[in-house]
């Protein structure tokens, strides 16, 4: 079994498995996406690629694997590998394409079928899309069953949740992440996260995917809504209040009411339009310029993550942009990175938005976004040294 770092890229991207019975093929496909920022593990059959995800701790985010191998081929491989994960993208490579195999391929369980001879362009954008699926897919699943599991045998029994999330909701609370304007040396925003300590929910993606399974997404959020209103007057008024909003909150009237926890904050809060799968493509923006009359600004979060996202620039036309850390992680040593980023903070401001990068953690991150002309950054590798730079 070999494993493939990039030079200096860390394996940020993630663990990518290559499988194929041609020792020169497994190689370029691992120099191939090692350059491009993946831990890859290199295994020369579907048997080993097999064990050695059985063996392993940590998670792979995508299986690119040849069809033709001996002792197991890729039609194998997949069927082993639903067996240890149902969400896993497989993605099957092969010399000698046909209709007949691409069905099978897809029927089987794989993700998408790629023809040799492929370019570095071809592989490194498919997987990066698998991976992307992948991550949510992982995500939804994990918060879903581990609010069952952590409710014990009877994991069905929706009175058992409802009471689990009614005391969530009882005992819910309000953590402040600083969003710093860097040029400034100020806070200029704080995001609020949602927390609570009833001991099944306390991972907030546990909670939502609770609250989306129960149908109480809009008493999540009106509890959220109270709880930051209620510590509100506690920050100074010109710091803006980043707010989570789920995109089913767009249908909640009391999002809209006069008498809402919001109606005096709507100068000072920020919605950030999350969970946005879904979301009517009409009565989305719809409702978004309601609460824009209101008072509201609109922000819209993980561009970079996806297509979703930029989808949501060009129909809910947002005030800010949050910029997913994907993005931003290593954004130093990524020419690449730096031009894209770049290029969305231009066409950002163009529109008449501002822009966050989100998740900054490093000095050599934070230089290379204000190179980029970003200086509106959040992460807590930031905020000691603007509080240090204050109390000077």
């Amino acid at each position: 079994m070999t494993v493939t770092r990039g030079g200096g890229h860390k394996g940020h991207l993630g663990r990518v498995m290559v499988v194929d019975d041609d020792a020169s093929m497994r190689r370029a496909c691992g120099r191939l996406l090692a350059t491009e920022g993946w831990i890859v593990v290199q295994a020369e059959h579907g048997r080993a690629a097999v064990d050695a995800m059985q063996e392993g701790r940590e998670h792979f985010d995508c299986v690119v694997s040849d069809v033709n191998m001996p002792e197991l081929d890729g039609f194998g491989l997949i069927k082993e590998i639903r067996r240890l994960d149902d969400d896993l993208p497989i993605l099957l490579m092969t010399g000698d394409p046909s209709l007949d195999g691409a069905v099978r391929a897809i029927d089987t369980g794989a993700l998408s079928y790629i023809a040799k001879p492929f370019d570095q362009e071809t592989l490194a954008s498919a997987v990066a899309r698998a991976a992307r699926r992948h991550g949510v897919a992982r995500m939804r699943r994990r918060a879903e069953t581990f609010a069952r599991e952590m409710l014990g045998p009877k994991e069905g029994d929706r009175k058992e949740i409802e009471t689990c999330f009614e005391r969530a909701l009882e005992s819910t609370w309000m953590a402040f992440q600083p969003i710093v304007d860097y040029r400034r040396k100020t806070i200029y925003a704080y995001e609020a996260l949602v927390r609570c300590d009833e001991p099944t929910m306390k991972r907030p993606d546990v909670l939502i995917a609770t609250a989306e399974r129960l149908d109480r997404v809009h008493d999540l959020g009106r509890t959220i809504r109270r709880a930051v209103a209620k510590v509100a007057p506690t920050i100074p008024s010109e710091i803006l209040l980043f707010v989570n909003v789920h995109g089913l909150e767009l249908l909640d009237e009391d999002l809209f009411s006069e008498r809402g926890p919001f109606a005096e904050l709507a100068s000072r809060i920020v919605l950030e339009i999350t969970e946005r799968i879904g979301l009517d493509s009409v009565a989305g923006p719809s409702r978004v310029a309601m609460l824009r009359r209101l008072g509201y600004r609109i922000a819209v979060d993980d561009l970079g993550a996806g297509y979703a996202a930029l989808g949501a620039l060009a129909t809910l036309e947002p005030d800010i942009v949050k910029l997913d850390m994907s993005l931003i992680r290593d954004i130093d040593r990524h020419k690449a990175k730096r031009r894209v980023v770049g290029a969305i903070a231009t066409l950002v401001h163009e529109l008449g938005g501002r822009t966050v990068a989100e998740g900054v953690e490093t000095t050599a991150e934070r230089d290379a976004l204000l190179d980029v002309n970003m200086p509106e950054l959040d992460g807590f590798g930031l905020i000691k040294e603007i509080r240090r730079l204050d109390d000077d």
